[in-house]
């Protein structure tokens, strides 16, 4: 029944991760990309967002509510641009229906919110427009980035950039 009900997710990863990792070692990337994961899994906590799973240097998040996530988003990326161990963020949020097989997440929806994901410049926020259309009133200010098209995905997908 999940897939009738309109769900939305985020993924955050952090730029540059592999040229990170030759700059600083296995073991200090690690570190970073574990301190990055448990900041993004207590921040969702505290909004009421579930951590799906954490993929290396990334994470994916759910929510019913996208406005929510979208602050969600907007926290994560204010509380650690200035963090000197921590890389810069790209976000991609995507809204719509979605299924659930046991603790993960799968669907159209699922594959298009990593699709914005990997499609945000460092520092960005991406959203497809039903994200932008569920956030209407929450007062985020948006701007538009065109249409996208991508890897995989038949029809093309307006993003836009948000900002607090």
């Amino acid at each position: 029944m999940d897939a009738k009900r309109e769900h939305t997710f985020l993924f955050a990863d952090l730029v540059g991760f592999t040229a990170f990792t030759e700059r600083v070692g296995d073991d200090a990337a690690a570190d970073v990309a574990v301190a990055f994961q448990a900041k993004a899994g207590l921040m969702a906590a505290r909004y009421g967002c579930d951590v799906v799973k954490n993929l290396g240097d990334a994470v994916m998040i759910h929510s019913d509510d996208a406005a929510l996530l979208v602050a969600l988003a907007l926290r994560l990326r204010r509380e650690l641009e200035d963090e000197v161990w921590c890389p810069s963020l790209r976000i991609g949020v995507h809204s719509g229906s979605a299924v659930r097989r046991g603790a993960d997440w799968y669907g159209a929806t699922v594959n298009v919110a990593a699709r914005v994901a990997d499609a945000a410049g460092s520092g960005e926020i991406l959203l497809s427009l039903r994200t932008r259309e569920l956030i209407s009133r929450a007062g985020v200010r948006i701007a538009e980035r065109g249409a996208r098209s991508f890897k995989n995905v038949t029809a093309s997908h307006a993003v836009f950039a948000a900002a607090a």
